[in-house]
């Protein structure tokens, strides 16, 4: 473990709001850290306070006055883990058996844990929802699932009023829940029919009058819920075949980055024809359904469980309209009026962004000093007016790379994380400027975290704590 010389001082006092970082993206996901800030550069030799090793997975850290808590997975294991915030000492671990395989190309520790200050509630595909008090102590667990996500559960819970709130959007049966945060009772549950999988997790908007609002950003549809019960509110139309990011809030509106690129960028055969004429040239059995024999071909054996949405090995009709829409429905950024109801597609669409130049796969938006920011593959850097939705300067951070984690920021400065472990540090500014780039020879799937002037990365199999030095 490395000791930066900080490690004798005491932390910087906390905020208000305890938790400081209480769950994806810190409180409401909108990976901005309030009443903190972010040192100029994360050189591992120069600001780095310590680096721990941890079990893999790709859920983010979240953070307390005194805790770091975070998921990870080891062959046929679970855990979740409590670090002292002050030098990285692991305090407590808890371990639950699983089969050990991986579902697609996810981790088996892929959702990010949420905590109030009293409890932490994690997410595992293969087990469900597990609250524990953060002393380490079992307090209850629901046993979702299975789920048929293509690769696995990777939403994030999201804690509203005396709630725990999960997105389960998968290939048949898509719904939202809410649970009892003290017994994990089911208080309500929201089908969503036509939604399919993706993995994005929810935000919470509360307007000024009436209950809050879950805003979910699922594929196709951006639809906002009553937390009270999941009633349906309002829906905009527009999204692509799948999503990843957060929804942003900002007073009465929100950003959410709905843009999927299409499926013939990942090799997919191009769709021309209906899904009759189709069965005339394919269905050699007569079964009125397309089986992998009929279909041959590398590219569309490999990619055969992304449209395969009932996972019985065949492409029917409702196969075939999902993979259309994948080969042709894009999506977007949209800018969001939350204030109406029922379809507000028309009405309450702002302005929607859809130059894929700028528009990332995986990273949420952030939003600060007036000013949307976009980090994509290739290392592409994009502020956006958020009143027009015009780009005001885009260009490159750090060297080109791939890019899972979304950019957090805090006290006027943006971090960025590349999969290759670039650590890039940005002057939020709408005309922004790189401030620093640092590597740690590390993989980065995780969005980092940032507390009181703290920055903590999560790797493959360490997590680094940053803070700015002093003299």
């Amino acid at each position: 473990m490395l000791l930066h010389a900080l490690l004798a001082l005491s932390l910087v006092a906390g905020s208000d709001d305890d938790p400081v970082w209480n769950g994806f993206r810190g409180n409401n996901g909108v990976g901005v850290a309030g009443a903190a800030s972010v040192p100029a550069s994360l050189d591992p030799e120069e600001t780095a306070m310590w680096r721990v090793e941890v079990p893999t997975g790709y859920s983010s850290p979240v953070v307390t006055d005194e805790h770091v808590f975070l998921t990870g997975a080891e062959g046929a294991k679970l855990f979740t883990l409590c670090l002292d915030r002050a030098s990285g000492e692991e305090l407590w671990r808890q371990e639950l058996g699983f089969d050990g395989a991986r579902v697609g190309m996810n981790s088996s520790a892929a959702p990010t844990p949420a905590t109030d200050g009293e409890r932490v509630y994690v997410v595992f595909h293969a087990v469900g929802l597990v609250a524990y008090t953060v002393d380490g102590d079992e307090l209850w667990k629901q046993e979702i699932g299975p789920f048929n996500i293509p690769h696995g559960m990777s939403t994030s819970p999201v804690l509203v009023d005396d709630l725990v709130v999960l997105q389960v959007d998968q290939d048949t049966d898509a719904y939202l829940a809410a649970f009892d945060r003290k017994t994990g009772k089911q208080r309500w549950r929201a089908e969503r029919p036509g939604m399919t999988h993706s993995y994005s997790t929810p935000a919470v908007y509360t307007p000024a009058e009436g209950p809050a609002q879950i805003i979910v950003s699922g594929s196709f549809q951006v639809r906002g819920y009553s937390a009270v019960d999941g009633k349906e509110l309002w829906s905009v139309g527009g999204s692509g075949w799948q999503t990843k990011a957060v929804p942003i809030i900002d007073g009465d509106r929100c950003f959410v980055n709905g843009y999927m690129p299409a499926s013939g960028e990942f090799g997919v055969p191009p769709v021309a024809a209906s899904f009759e004429d189709e069965l005339v040239a394919r269905d050699a059995d007569g079964d009125s359904l397309i089986s992998r024999a009929e279909w041959p071909g590398n590219t569309i054996q490999e990619i055969w469980f992304l449209f395969d949405l009932d996972g019985d090995d065949m492409l029917g009709a409702a196969d075939w309209k999902y993979m259309e829409a994948a080969a042709h429905v894009t999506g977007g950024l949209f800018a969001i009026d939350l204030t109406g109801e029922g379809d507000v597609t028309e009405s309450h669409l702002q302005w929607k962004f859809d130059d894929r130049r700028g528009l990332p796969d995986c990273p949420s938006p952030i939003f600060m000093n007036d000013t949307l920011f976009l980090i994509k593959d290739g290392g592409l850097f994009t502020s956006i007016d958020p009143e027009t939705g015009k780009v005001a300067k885009q260009g490159r951070v750090g060297e080109p790379d791939t890019y899972y984690a979304s950019p957090v920021g805090a006290g006027g400065r943006i971090v960025t994380a590349s999969a290759s472990g670039q650590l890039v540090v940005v002057d939020a500014q709408r005309e922004w400027n790189v401030v620093s780039v640092a590597s740690l020879g590390e993989t980065i799937w995780a969005t980092p975290a940032i507390a009181d002037g703290q920055v903590f990365v999560r790797t493959d199999d360490a997590l680094w704590c940053f803070e700015e030095a002093v003299d």
